[in-house]
């Protein structure tokens, strides 16, 4: 073998230095007794290379810079392909992807996946998979990974989860990968955020059966309301002062039919989705008039603060239904106060989306009410969960329809005792 590789070398180093037009010469023209009389004067000490070296310096260093060469051109060529199918990774943003060879290590995962997992963009895959996994939302990521890596077989679950107080459902998919011959060459996790789909069903189901009660609701109620008016009047005209009690029940009839009427004007508005009118608009000019307006007609125990950025850039708004958000919030936080004294302070800011590109405005309805339990929290948005006295259950409801049909979002935070905070955020749109 030694034989071998130091004639490939003589002989590499001999092409080396020929001209280009002379033939190569190869280890099977040598003949056998001139590689002796070779190894025998060049290499008697222990195959030693030192005259070799001497002889041929430069020629065996520029074969080394070649080598060199190649190798790191090799490794770029590497890193380079990686890089693309990185980015073809990155490009897929709807799911998180995560590959893992077959010893489990992670390989590559795309943005979605490293914003799942909270990871830095540029981070590193040289951790074993559970420090990766480790910061999922859930555990119950990890669990299915290990999982589909023990069976070596497909594995699908449904995941629901608490994220910064927002239910939220993924679907959790993990798969073996294999070669052509049978063998395990790694596994893929794909996971999936289906709230938002989920909810869309849900208002889409909910919109068909409001639309259904508003409509068979409102003729009857029409009727009554209608009726116990009339028969008011009959008793008015009569010449004998009403019995008091036959007043008070009409007036009770009267009234709880104006909320009933009410409650399907709300299905109605909930069921149709309404075409808004979005025009730029100021957000302080909007919400001072709104806040001047509040102040006069606001108990005196309630004090309404504004702090607005200045300059903020201009919003899509539809001035004949964004006011109603505003207006439902400012009521919710009056009786949230109650007979004591407390503050409403309303405030804008300017902010950047995190999961969609572009900026939006901020606004933030702060209150010192009594604040929401974990059970209220978790209902607070869905059609006819009500916690005060006379109310519907629908108008927080119709804000959040409202603030979507904006193209925009609505979250809140709320701690008994401590009162509650809205934040509703519009997008800045070019016009």
């Amino acid at each position: 073998m030694k034989r071998f590789l130091l004639i490939i070398l003589l002989v590499s180093v001999t092409t080396a230095m020929l001209p280009a037009q002379e033939s190569l010469v190869s280890p099977s023209e040598v003949p056998v007794d001139l590689q002796d009389a070779i190894i025998d004067e060049y290499f008697e000490d222990n195959w030693s290379l030192t005259i070799l070296w001497q002889r041929y310096r430069t020629e065996t260093l520029l074969l080394l810079i070649i080598g060199i060469g190649f190798v790191i051109g090799v490794r770029n060529y590497g890193r380079s392909l990686s890089k693309q199918q990185q980015r073809v990774f990155d490009s897929l943003q709807s799911n998180a992807l995560i590959m893992f060879d077959r010893s489990a290590d992670m390989q590559m995962m795309n943005r979605a996946a490293k914003q799942l997992l909270g990871l830095d963009e540029y981070v590193t895959m040289t951790e074993d998979y559970s420090y990766y996994l480790k910061n999922a939302p859930s555990p119950e990521i990890l669990s299915v990974f290990e999982e589909v890596r023990n069976s070596r077989h497909a594995v699908e679950r449904e995941v629901v989860f608490n994220h910064n107080k927002v239910m939220r459902t993924l679907i959790v998919k993990a798969y073996p990968l294999y070669t052509e011959s049978k063998r395990l060459d790694g596994f893929i996790m794909i996971i999936a955020d289906i709230t938002e789909a989920i909810e869309k069903d849900r208002r889409v189901n909910w919109s068909g059966v409001a639309q259904h009660v508003a409509h068979k609701a409102k003729t009857p109620l029409s009727t009554i309301t209608l009726t116990a008016q009339h028969l008011e009047m009959l008793l008015n005209e009569s010449g004998n002062s009403p019995h008091e009690e036959s007043t008070k029940y009409i007036d009770r009839i009267v009234g709880e039919s104006r909320k009933l009427n009410e409650i399907v004007h709300n299905l109605t508005r909930l069921a149709n989705k309404e075409q808004m009118n979005l025009l730029p608009n100021d957000v302080n000019i909007l919400l001072q008039n709104i806040a001047d307006e509040y102040r006069s007609k606001a108990t005196r125990n309630v004090e309404v603060i504004t702090h607005f950025y200045r300059n903020l850039p201009k919003v899509g708004i539809d001035i004949a239904h964004f006011p109603e958000a505003v207006e439902n919030l400012l009521d919710n936080a009056v009786r949230a106060i109650g007979s004591r004294d407390g503050r409403i302070i309303i405030t804008t800011a300017p902010g950047q989306w995190i999961n969609r590109p572009g900026e939006y405005v901020e606004i933030t309805i702060q209150d010192t009410g009594d604040g929401m339990d974990e059970e209220v929290k978790r209902s607070i948005f869905r059609p006819f969960a009500t916690h005060s006295k006379g109310g519907t259950g629908l108008g927080l409801v119709i804000v959040q329809k409202i603030i979507q049909e904006h193209q925009g979002e609505i979250t809140f935070n709320s701690s008994p005792g401590l009162g509650t905070t809205f934040q509703i955020r519009l997008p800045v749109t070019k016009y």
